[in-house]
This record gives C-alpha cells, structure tokens and sequence, in this order.
C-alpha cells in the first residue's frame, strides 16, 4: 500500500526528537508497506478515505516512537476487515473515528483502529467532513462534560430549541480554531451563555454568532469580564490564557487544551497567577465511544458543523502540513484524502 512515512535524519545528522523535530521534508511517499492485518479481538482494517493534517505533529512525542512512523489519528474509511465475526462492524461499514496516539497510523491507504475508536459515519457526511471532526470536537467534548462540569444534555435536548434565558457563562477563547469552533458548537447545543473571544471580531463576529456563540469579543475587551466566568476553556495559550485567571471566578473552572500550555498550572502557580480555589488543568483527549456517537448524532442533524479549509491527496501530504502549520489558514481541518 502507499503511506507518508516519516524518514529518519541523514546519518551524520543529530537524530530527529521533540527537541529536535523533522522538517517536513522528511515526509515522504513510500509505495510498498505492508498492509496491516487485525490480529487482536476487536480491531478492523479499514480501508483509508480520508485524515487530517494537526499542526505541529512533527513536535509531538508520539511521532519519534518509532523509525518510518506514520503520522495521524483522524480517520474516515470503510472496514474492509474484521477479525471476527463477533465485531460490532461487518465489512462495508463506513466508519469515522480516532486512532490512539499509540497506534497513531492513517496517513495510508489502509489503518488498523479498535472497534472503541470508531462508530458509523453519518450519512449526511461526506468523508473529509467525518474525518475532520473525531479530535477536535472529542476534545472539545471532554472540556464541556468531563472537566468543565457542564452537564451534557441528551441528543434530543440538544437538539431541540434553546432556552432564551441560559443559566451560567462560559468563556472560550480561540474559540474560531480547530478546537474553538466545537466548543462553541457543543456549549450552545448544552443551553450554555457562551461568550466566544477571539483576536478579531470583524473576521470572526458573524462566523462565531452563527455557531451559537451568545457575545463575541476581542481578547483586549475581556477587562470588562472580571470574575465573572463560572468556567474558562482556553485553546489560545500564551498571554490570553495568564489573564483568564483574572476572569474566572474564585471557585471556578480553568482548562487549557493550547498544547504548548501543558504545564500552565505550575507556571501560573510560580508567576503568583494561579486562584487557589479555581479547579484548573491542561488535559490531552482520550476519546470514547459514547463521545463520538453523541457527535456522529448531532453532526448528522446538522446541529453541529463540520469544517474543511482544504483538501490534499496523500501525495502531496508534506505540502498539507507546511500549509496546516501557517497560522490564520482558513476554518477547520486540512484533509488528506485517498
């Protein structure tokens, strides 16, 4: 099969790493892997049809636990394979899902994933569409329900019509990013007062009110917001996320899924930030089968948007990642397809 694998450093080079990451240059299309076979219960050989490009992947751990890795989590395909007659799936399904980091291998025409990793793709989605949702909006989802303590409302709440008057406030910043517009998607859908902030109301305003958001603001008019928010999900980083202490209430709820923030708590704690009495943490998506239904449902009534800034085949994969790392760079996912 053909897969963008990622080749190691010239042998007189220092070896690529985290701290020293491969330039894209490295990614390369090899035509002759082997396809992968399902050898434990529960795993399907799903034949590729499309995945995301995440920036920053060649600064992830992950990418360097293995010589020739290929790169990707994000998957939408049809199972061509089970290992038994038992699965949940039956070849021909078309499936969406996330592979984990550990097994992290769609850049190729075919991958294995888990039966838990995966769930049936709408029908109302074209596949670029599916592939570019698993990631960013499971980990918008465990923001809200799993750390945020937003109650998640069942798929009919979600999908009937919003109360006028919503209990609480919640901040999102970088709300129009990859992550960002799930989070605001999935706070309305819960009947949560969403206030979206971004860098620029007159890029983002329009866009982020027609995703659900109840206020749009630009990061400078957040002084007017001083503890005021019952919970904070930040996926900007940096300097907007050290003043979201001041926004928060003292009994809060502070979250960061910014990955360059994965120690903001201590940092914060040491710059003399940190609230004491705010719950905070930086949290790295796990993925669940619950989680994804619940998003293959909404996303296939059309209460929540799927978003592709472009599409690329698998041979132009290194052109995709130097395009996906370029900041401002259209709304949602760049898509590898096959």
């Amino acid at each position: 099969m053909q897969a963008v694998r990622l080749h190691p450093a010239p042998s007189q080079a220092t070896p690529y790493s985290p701290s020293n990451p491969a330039p894209s240059t490295a990614l390369r299309l090899d035509r002759d892997v082997p396809i992968p076979v399902p050898s434990a219960p529960g795993e399907l050989l799903i034949r590729v049809k499309a995945t995301t490009v995440i920036r920053d992947m060649l600064n992830w751990p992950e990418t360097y636990s293995h010589d020739y890795a290929i790169l990707g989590n994000d998957v939408a395909g049809i199972v061509t394979e089970v290992f038994s007659s038992a699965s949940k799936f039956k070849p021909g399904d078309e499936v969406f899902g996330m592979v984990n980091t550990d097994r992290a291998a769609t850049w190729a025409e075919y991958t294995i994933a888990k039966e838990d990793e995966v769930t049936l793709k709408p029908a109302t989605l074209t596949f670029a569409q599916a592939a570019a949702l698993p990631l960013s909006a499971q980990t918008a989802y465990e923001a809200l329900f799993e750390h945020a303590r937003i109650p998640q409302p069942t798929v009919k709440q979600s999908l009937s019509q919003h109360a006028t008057t919503k209990p609480g406030r919640l901040l999102i910043t970088g709300a129009a990013g990859a992550v960002g517009i799930y989070l605001v998607q999935l706070a309305a859908a819960a009947g949560v007062r969403v206030v979206a902030a971004s860098s620029s109301n007159a890029r983002n305003r329009e866009f982020l009110q027609g995703l659900g958001a109840d206020e749009v603001v630009e990061y400078s008019m957040l002084d007017a917001y001083m503890g005021q928010f019952d919970a904070i999900i930040d996926s900007a980083g940096g300097e907007v996320l050290a003043k979201c202490w001041n926004y928060v209430s003292d009994t809060g709820v502070l979250i960061s899924v910014d990955s360059a923030s994965f120690n903001f708590v201590e940092e914060h704690r040491i710059r003399g930030l940190r609230k004491t009495g705010v719950h905070a943490l930086f949290f790295i998506v796990k993925g669940s089968p619950d989680a994804l239904r619940y998003i293959a449902q909404l996303a296939g009534a059309g209460a929540v948007r799927s978003f592709v800034a472009d599409i690329y085949p698998l041979a132009r994969a290194r052109e995709a990642y130097d395009l996906a790392n370029r900041r401002l760079y259209g709304r949602g996912k760049v898509i590898l397809t096959i």
